[in-house]
């Protein structure tokens, strides 16, 4: 392929664009691992209490699904601000005059998978305040573990506390054996009346330990409280378990602690050097032997202030980093950025995976993802959570740009962006919390960008693995009322997206059941469809077999044994030139579906026209006495709008003006389309029908004849994508959304008498192909690894406008791309048409491939570049004073 060929021009893109109905057969390959649309809603508005916000503690305990919530947050930091409060304008919920008038008692809720129901298993009792009246004694549960101490006879469910040290008392740790009564383990602050709340519970080598995260009215960092331990909580035996801080006086308290490779490890926040992460052997009742691995924030300084996350993955430890308040620290004045994702070895070594390249006493580390910090979102204050799932690693952040509709003084990037693309627009594609998976630690996946689809879910709070699935909870404080934009005035209304929801993931989990058959006496067959030898007709005609519906295949001459018979189908061979086989074809059914077309640039124009205009204008023709037809479904393409490459008239509406001359193979194309489309409109109002228009981007996925031919061939080599053309964004929609709109199309109510584009989630650039291409395979160039800080702004462009899919059909598509090109690029494995990475090439790339070497050359143009470079120092994120 000549360079010319690598830029892929806009008339290339459109001949593929082209070929619904053509392209050669391959089995499916798509590999294991969750997307958007394997999770369902478990529970929204904080199950039925909008004033849950927060799932903070979740475990899997006894065949049941626990959640720990914390109420009211947004609510209680108005009536409680810090020394310099978020300045948000009007404030994002509505707030009572006093803390009395708020019910903040903390809940655990809990999940029974045989009935699908929700119960309140445990809520947290009143106790006499310290200033006359009534006050809870927790506020929520922070974190929860399944641990066996010496005196319980099974393991137990043990749940930390948040406190109101002002109002109540210091935190506890609870303990439960039935799930519904929790008693406590522990004095009030296990021996410190300050302390106002332990975060994590982790159990190893036969002790529980519960470090100490808040105190006084702080529920994030701790000067005071020594980590503890108990190898029997029930009757209250603790012991100190290291010094406080272990020794250095700037680590603000341990934040996280996890359990990898047989040892314990924890992870501080410090906001004067940035986080440490220390270790240690097993023990047993003897004294532990910390040792201190990562410091300043593996090197980054302040702005990794906290380790947040934690989880052992594929025998290294991984580690999430973070700034308190969503990612500006305004008391210690820390910030803003984004957070990290490294990884830890047995040896101590370690890699940087997603984040910022710098220098370190290790050398020059760059990202071996090439994704920088907040993956490529500086909105991404937290790298929150990590679970471990399915062979998959899943890690979820906290993005706080729902916030920015608020902020009374947005910072100049914030400013310049919504300014760009509107807040609206932001919020409908990127604004909600992130969730990534990876199965190496290198090549990383977005399962959602948008919060699933609600960008009030600000923040992927917590996970946890369980034989059902992954259940992820949201923080999400908007629960109740809040501010609605109207002309002249902000005004409090219910918000219906408001307050926690939680999500269940499981592979079989689909977005969109097809509904089975409805018997109607009028027709022989449910569908008739064109097209079913083409690339999405081949993936769409099983399911609907699966689904039980009879269908009637048109396909050419010749090509029937290319359709695997069925019970349920029936094969005509012809063509649309004749109008005897259309008739038979259309003949009693009750949905006409239209996916074949002609190739541009694969034929004349005269048969251009005559397939894809006169050929369809026969089909109608032989639908126009049929008693049976429902519906005609039109299988278009966005071919048809004019200027759709002009970046200026982005995101493309369906209302968008339409071309209106041909004069090159994609115009002449999407000439065809329109005519073919005001064909269909014309003749459903005619004769009484609904009709369904569907104008696809281009379709890709494992064995497409653009995407899959492009990966296996041309986007290893070293200068994919460089030149003219390789940084034009493109918006295309994998084959599983495609099969999925389809589907939608044919049975949904609101697509009566509609149009819609079908795009993907997300847009990519050759460029982008390259890069992920070559890092998949192993090969990848030091500018692969040196993130590209335009993937900052573009993550929010759109080149085609989806809403109205998602508004009237609810079609949400859920394939992003790099899911569907890790598909096409691991079936190519598979077969060895590309090379796999050596199984130590994840650790080993860093060390001895000469990356290392190349990345340490002082004279590499790019290998200076800082923070500094990716974003301005005069950001100022609304500050969010509540527990993490």
């Amino acid at each position: 392929m000549t360079k010319a060929d690598q830029n892929m021009t806009g008339d290339a893109i459109g001949k593929v664009e082209a070929e619904l109905g053509q392209g050669a057969d391959v089995s499916d390959k798509s590999g294991t691992g969750l997307t958007a649309g394997n999770f369902r809603q478990l529970a929204k508005n904080g199950i039925g209490d909008p004033a849950n916000a927060y799932v903070h503690g979740m475990e899997w305990y006894d065949g049941k699904l626990y959640c720990g919530m914390t109420r009211n947050s947004f609510k209680l930091l108005k009536l409680f601000p810090p020394i310099d409060p978020p300045a948000l304008d009007p404030w994002p919920v509505d707030v009572p005059p006093k803390v009395q008038d708020l019910d903040m008692q903390g809940q655990i809720w809990r999940w029974t998978p045989e009935t699908d129901e929700w119960e309140l298993a445990y809520r947290s009792p009143l106790i006499d305040g310290k200033h006359g009246e009534p006050a809870p004694r927790d506020l929520g549960y922070r974190g929860m573990e399944v641990f066996q101490g010496k005196s319980d006879s099974k393991p137990m469910l043990y749940a930390s506390t948040m406190s109101t040290v002002l109002r109540g008392c210091a935190a506890h740790v609870l303990r439960s054996e039935d799930g519904l009564n929790f008693e406590p383990a522990c004095e009030p602050g296990i021996g410190n009346d300050n302390i106002s709340t332990f975060r994590e519970l982790v159990g190893f080598d036969g002790y529980l330990y519960a470090p100490p995260a808040g105190e006084g009215i702080q529920f994030n960092s701790n000067r005071t409280g020594v980590l503890m331990r108990s190898n029997d909580p029930k009757p209250g035996n603790w012991e100190v378990a290291g010094d406080l801080g272990f020794g250095d006086s700037k680590n603000n308290g341990i934040f996280m602690m996890t359990v990898a490779n047989n040892q314990l490890y924890a992870g501080t926040f410090n906001n004067y050097e940035g986080y440490q992460v220390w270790t240690t052997p097993p023990c047993g009742d003897g004294p532990l032997q910390w040792r201190k691995v990562i410091d300043k924030g593996a090197h980054r300084g302040p702005l990794s202030e906290i380790a947040m996350g934690m989880v052992e993955f594929n025998g290294a430890l991984y580690v999430g980093s973070s700034i308190q308040n969503g990612g500006y620290d305004r008391t210690n004045l820390v910030g803003p950025a984004a957070g990290e994702v490294i990884r830890i070895w047995p040896d101590d070594s370690w890699d940087l995976l997603v984040g910022m390249p710098r220098e370190t006493p290790d050398g020059m580390k760059y990202p071996l993802s090439g994704i920088g910090p907040g993956f490529d979102n500086i909105f991404s204050g937290y790298t929150w959570r990590m679970c471990v799932h399915d062979g998959w690693l899943y890690v979820t952040t906290f993005d706080w740009s729902v916030f920015l509709q608020y902020a009374h003084r947005p910072s100049p990037t914030a400013k310049k962006l919504v300014d760009a693309v509107s807040f609206e627009q932001m919020a409908e594609v990127g604004s909600g919390f992130e969730m990534w998976r990876t199965k190496d630690g290198v090549n990383w996946m977005p399962v959602t960008i948008n919060g699933m689809n609600n960008p009030y879910n600000y923040g992927g709070r917590t996970m946890v693995s369980t034989p059902k699935g992954l259940a992820v909870g949201t923080a999400n404080v908007f629960g109740g009322k809040s501010p609605a934009r109207f002309a002249s005035r902000w005004e409090y209304i219910e918000n219906p997206d408001g307050g926690t929801e939680v999500f269940l993931g499981d592979p079989g989990t689909t977005s969109y059941v097809i509904p089975k058959p409805k018997k109607d006496k009028a027709k022989t067959v449910d569908i008739a469809a064109t097209g079913a030898t083409g690339y999405i007709g081949r993936h769409l005609v099983p399911k609907l077999l699966d689904a039980g519906y009879t269908l009637r295949l048109l396909t050419l001459p010749g090509t029937r044994d290319d359709i695997p018979a069925h019970k349920n189908l029936e094969v005509i061979e012809g063509t649309l030139e004749d109008p005897a086989t259309l008739a038979k074809l259309v003949d009693g059914a009750g949905i006409v579906l239209h996916m074949a077309a002609r190739l541009a640039g694969a034929c004349t124009l005269e048969q251009l026209r005559e397939t894809n205009v006169e050929g369809t204008h026969n089909l109608i023709r032989a639908c126009s006495d049929s008693k049976a037809l429902k519906r005609f479904v039109f299988c278009s393409s966005v071919a048809a709008y004019q200027n759709q490459f002009n970046e200026k008239e982005w995101p493309i509406h369906e209302s968008h003006p339409l071309r209106v001359d041909g004069g090159h193979d994609l115009a002449d194309y999407g000439m065809t389309k329109i005519a073919s489309e005001n064909l269909a409109r014309f003749y459903s109002n005619k004769h009484g029908y609904e009709h369904s228009i569907l104008r696809f981007a281009l379709v890709y996925g494992v064995g497409d004849p653009l995407v899959d031919l492009m990966a296996r061939k041309n986007a290893p080599e070293p200068d994919f994508g460089q030149g003219q053309g390789g940084e034009q964004p493109r918006q295309f929609v994998h084959i599983d959304d495609a099969v999925e709109a389809i589907a939608r199309a044919c049975f949904e109510d609101g697509a009566k008498n509609e149009t819609f584009n079908v795009a993907g989630p997300d847009v990519i650039t050759y460029r982008d192909v390259g890069r992920m291409t070559r890092i998949a395979i192993g090969t990848p160039s030091n500018d692969d690894l040196d993130p590209d800080r335009t993937r900052v702004w573009r993550r929010y462009v759109q080149q085609y406008d989806i809403s109205k899919g998602k508004n009237k059909l609810g079609f949400y598509p859920s394939v992003p791309f790099a899911e569907g090109l890790r598909q096409i690029i691991e079936a190519a494995q598979a077969e060895g048409a590309l090379p796999r990475p050596n199984d130590k090439v994840t650790r080993e790339t860093a060390k001895n491939t000469g990356f290392q070497a190349d990345f340490a050359n002082p004279s590499r143009k790019e290998g200076k570049r800082n923070e500094a470079s990716a974003k301005p120092k005069s950001i100022s994120e609304p500050k969010k004073q509540i527990a993490n």
